[in-house]
């Protein structure tokens, strides 16, 4: 489908008149996010993987006709997550005792005792983002099969890509199943209508995630994703519609013209904020494992639970394997992102040129892996959220939970600060400049 009458009308209405004459237009290129270099994209056979040819990332992939199947699973996907909200997602049966919840259940129970901040994350992490990102694909995938333009689409498809790493249902799931089967000897566990449906949600989203398109999709609201005022000047990409954008735009406008994004040629004080969100999350680390992260009332007294004497008594009941993963997503993983993000600073203070693609390996992990810490912050949740049972049994989430979700989500800032192409730019500076058409390797390219 043709829409090059209506470039002009798809564009951003920012002020361009601090900028020489822009030339906008379609060039096949594509700028890697991990090293900033600039290549063409060559012809790939339809689900074949692209890489970078510097560094090997994964640059996209070649998804075929993708329209139809995401439609398909964005309408799956909105009805699913109506049922996940409106009716029981689990119930715990004691004996005679029987008390259920619905998805939300453990916010409310937050609460109650009086842990608003934590409330307010475990709420927009599980109901808030993910509601707005289906609502956006919705927005954004069916009036592309229909061939339908909408107002602010593109300024939905920023925000989309921006929110997408705070919305943790598939985290959540993970949080489920540990809690299951930390109460299976004790109770009764009895799956609702939400619970089944929940399941489905999470593998209806990936799926969708999967089979869109996101280069086509931003190429069907503004085919235009190349903008520089002269010929030969250094190109940067924008790291939500990965438009192409000449140094010279850059240094006068400051934003895509594209998607409206602000641009800088690096983030702006990349190592002092990571630096700084990585001692805060540190110095939190301490109380988070030591002060108590749950506390359960019962006829027989009150127990309290750090995280370290959690996955011991998970032990020394043989679940080892709900042992294992909490160990890891809540003792390892933490540690493992503090000392990673201060060697990547160290590596770039010192200007190091050594195993730089296994540098931003290590980076890609430690972007991916930090959000599953939050399955510890769900699991006491939704716990919370389920045992209670007045005098012969309660749960309470302890002093250490507010700290433990602070450190998470400071870990995740410090990787969202950390600029990757530092790495590449102690080689040989930030902007070389190649003919692409001949050498196809820069990282800045000819235009």
């Amino acid at each position: 489908m043709d829409h090059s009458s209506d470039r002009s009308a798809t564009a951003p209405a920012k002020n361009m008149a601090g900028a020489k004459q822009v030339l906008a237009s379609h060039k096949n290129w594509v700028s890697c996010e991990q090293c900033g270099q600039v290549q063409a994209i060559a012809k790939v056979w339809a689900t074949s993987e692209l890489l970078c040819s510097c560094c090997n990332q994964t640059l996209s992939f070649a998804q075929g006709a993708w329209r139809e199947k995401a439609a398909a699973l964005v309408i799956t996907g909105a009805v699913l997550f109506v049922i996940s909200n409106c009716f029981v997602f689990l119930g715990l049966e004691v004996g005679a005792f029987y008390h259920e919840a619905n998805i939300l259940s453990g916010v409310w129970a937050l609460v109650h005792h009086d842990y608003i901040p934590l409330a307010i994350l475990v709420f927009v992490t599980i109901f808030l983002f993910p509601l707005f990102e289906l609502l956006a694909l919705c927005y954004l995938v069916l009036p592309c099969y229909f061939g339908w333009r909408l107002p602010y689409q593109i300024t939905v498809f920023r925000w989309f890509t921006k929110a997408a790493p705070w919305s943790m249902l598939e985290i959540f799931l993970l949080g489920v199943l540990v809690t299951s089967v930390k109460l299976g000897d004790m109770a009764t566990i009895v799956l609702g209508v939400s619970m089944v449906s929940f399941f489905a949600l999470v593998a209806v989203l990936g799926a969708a995630y999967w089979c869109i398109d996101k280069r086509a999709l931003w190429a069907w609201l503004q085919p235009n994703n190349c903008f520089a005022s002269k010929k030969g000047e250094v190109l940067y990409d924008c790291n939500v519609c990965h438009a192409l954008v000449g140094e010279t735009v850059l240094d006068a406008v400051g934003f895509c013209p594209r998607c409206d994004n602000q641009l800088h040629r690096r983030k702006p004080n990349s190592l002092q904020k990571t630096l700084a969100y990585t001692i805060a999350a540190a110095l939190l680390y301490i109380p988070a494992n030591a002060l108590p992260i749950m506390s359960m009332s019962t006829l027989l007294g009150e127990r309290s639970d750090t995280i370290f004497s959690g996955v011991v008594a998970l032990v020394a009941h043989d679940l080892w394997g709900i042992a294992a993963v909490v160990f890891v997503a809540s003792l390892v993983v933490p540690v493992a992102k503090l000392i990673v993000l201060i060697y990547l600073v160290w590596s770039v203070i010192r200007g190091d040129t050594r195993a730089m693609k296994e540098r931003v390996w290590l980076y890609k992990i430690t972007e991916w892996v930090g959000r599953w810490s939050m399955v510890d912050v769900f699991v006491v949740t939704l716990l919370t959220g389920l045992v209670q049972f007045g005098f012969l049994g309660s749960i309470a989430p302890g002093e250490a939970l507010l700290p433990f979700a602070a450190v998470v989500i400071l870990t995740m800032l410090a990787a969202h600060a950390f600029d990757p192409r530092l790495i590449w730019d102690a080689a040989g500076g930030q902007e070389k400049t190649f003919n692409l058409e001949i050498e196809n390797q820069s990282r800045g390219a000819a235009v």
